[in-house]
């Protein structure tokens, strides 16, 4: 735990410690072997911007304010002077300096001393971490400080390529008597090969993310098995797609300023609220002033200060009426759905064979699994009505290779045609069992505003040299 000196300081450890210093320029100093994550006081540019004050650092019983970063190459220290905090100034950021608070700084300087080891192996790490399911692939590429999309499109070649050479292989070696086994497994090495040029074209055309169907496969089953536990605060960066919607659906936290002005403060990036936006709140508007994002044990915190305009309400009149915590988050749902409407015009038939949860973005604000039940009970008819006619081709020819693929994939048709009926039976969604082959991800969307808060959060973390470039 920090103690605290005689003389007024707060040690964590060697080279680690927090101190009053009196009577000198600054009233405290905290002292560090790195960078800590904490903002130092933004100066007023007139005109443009009012000040924003520094981090506030919480040393014994006082608050201050980080005022200054100092970095000493020869020590290799870095030096924040503090001053007390001023009153009447509203505390917006606030850390407690002690072990907790050094020892999460010290993790993110191993996830940089990680990185820059790593650096020299991409050409290996890129189609090994290619491989792994979408989220995992996206949390291990920032923690080894590689780029997802890249991994996937390496992936995706490299994989198509082995399959290729294997399939070479054996036509080449193969004799007159493996014929047959040739045959058998054509159809699944096949099946292996455009799966990976899927998984580039994508990366390449479509900057999405994916991994190898088999990896998946056996990611998915050690989950239903209780052996796999993926990452349950999604919270933490990187932003992965299902961290997107899961965060807006959470409410920015919102602090009022005694002169007026409130302070957004959220997980997602502001895409739509710049300098020049005005958000209006019945009659009442708002002018935008977007912070620069922070980072703050794990998190990517992204700040908007809105100030009302007008004249200030005069005595005995009702102050403007702010914007509710999830107006930047509605905002964006808003655009999804419109990208939902024009997409079910002519593909509701492909919307209702996709997750329950992507279904629910696309027919929940047109009353939900009713508005999917047409489109559903007309795919799932039709698999099972094609899954019945290749059943009656069965067994077919004596040693036809192709037989067992058939019979699998007409019994799966007709089982999951039981399925749904079943399920938009009971008023619920309704997923096909073939939507792992469905490409959701890739459908506009899901895509368009998730990429675009992705790439602003790796732009943001560049920004802040915790990711390359």
């Amino acid at each position: 735990m920090a103690t605290r000196g005689s003389a007024g300081r707060w040690r964590v450890r060697d080279g680690e410690e927090g101190r009053l210093t009196p009577g000198a320029a600054a009233a405290a100093e905290v002292w560090s072997r790195g960078f800590l994550p904490l903002r130092v006081r933004s100066p007023e540019s007139y005109r443009l911007r009012p000040a924003f004050p520094g981090t506030a650092v919480v040393l014994g019983q006082t608050t201050y304010e980080a005022l200054s970063e100092t970095e000493l190459p020869e020590d290799g220290l870095v030096v924040y002077r503090l001053r007390e905090w001023p009153e009447g100034e509203v505390v917006r950021d606030r850390v407690v300096y002690g072990p907790a608070f050094v020892r999460a700084a010290e993790r993110e300087r191993g996830r940089a001393r990680l990185r820059e080891k790593a650096r020299p192996w991409r050409f290996f790490l890129y189609p090994l971490v290619g491989l792994l399911p979408e989220a995992e692939q996206q949390r291990v590429s920032d923690r080894l400080g590689l780029y997802a999309v890249t991994a996937t499109l390496v992936s995706g070649l490299v994989e198509s390529a082995v399959v290729l050479a294997l399939l070479l292989v054996l036509l080449r070696n193969s004799d007159p008597g493996a014929a047959v086994a040739i045959l058998l497994a054509l159809p699944g090495l096949v099946l292996l090969v455009l799966p990976g040029l899927g998984r580039a074209f994508g990366a390449l055309f479509l900057r999405e993310t994916g991994g190898s169907a088999p990896v998946v496969l056996v990611f998915e089953t050690m989950k239903a098995l209780g052996a796999w536990r993926g990452r349950q605060d999604r919270s933490l960066v990187p932003l992965t797609r299902e961290a997107f919607w899961e965060r807006l659906g959470r409410p920015d936290a919102v602090e009022a300023a005694p002169d007026g002005t409130l302070v957004f403060r959220g997980l997602l990036p502001y895409l739509t609220w710049t300098s020049s936006r005005r958000i209006s709140v019945g009659r009442d508007y708002w002018g935008v002033e977007p912070r620069p994002p922070e980072f703050d044990r794990g998190r990517l915190l992204h700040t908007c200060r809105l100030v009302p305009l007008g004249d200030p309400p005069a005595p005995g009149e009702p102050a403007p009426s702010p914007p509710p915590p999830t107006a930047y988050a509605d905002e964006v749902l808003a655009e999804v759905r419109l990208e939902w409407d024009a997409l079910n015009e002519g593909f509701a038939w492909l919307t209702a064979m996709l997750a329950a949860d992507v279904q629910a973005r696309a027919f929940g604000h047109r009353g939900g699994p009713s508005a999917a039940r047409r489109p559903t009970l007309v795919t799932a008819a039709a698999g099972g009505l094609l899954g019945l006619y290749v059943l009656r081709f069965l067994p077919g020819p004596p040693g036809d290779p192709f037989a067992p693929y058939l019979g699998g994939l007409a019994v799966a048709l007709v089982a999951d045609m039981v399925r749904r009926l079943r399920t938009t039976g009971r008023g619920e969604y309704a997923p096909s069992l073939f939507r792992w082959l469905l490409p959701s991800g890739a459908l506009r969307p899901e895509r368009v505003a998730y990429h675009a808060h992705r790439d602003a959060e790796r732009k943001a973390l560049v920004a802040l040299d915790r990711t390359p470039a």
